[in-house]
């Protein structure tokens, strides 16, 4: 339940103020708003997992941890106007 708060802190922090509080990913990642929407899915994953059933956790989990890895891989926008 820890985990599942903390996430979704941190994913709630990102969207406001477009920015990743958490400094060892502070520079990897280039979308903080794509962060920040994936934490709060793989939160809602992880503390509803004893009520969720397989079928439901999982695949939000998995949606969670695909939108926080596009964020780290997709290039910023600012880097996309500047070309």
């Amino acid at each position: 339940m820890v985990m599942a708060l903390v996430l979704g802190v941190v994913g709630v922090l990102a969207l406001v103020t477009g920015r990743v509080v958490l400094p060892w990913l502070s520079s990897s990642v280039r979308r903080p708003g794509v962060w920040g929407a994936g934490a709060l899915l793989l939160a809602g994953a992880v503390g509803g997992a004893r009520i969720m059933p397989f079928e439901v956790n999982v695949p939000l989990m998995l949606g969670g941890l695909v939108l926080m890895g596009l964020a780290q891989v997709l290039g910023s926008r600012e880097s996309r106007q500047a070309e």
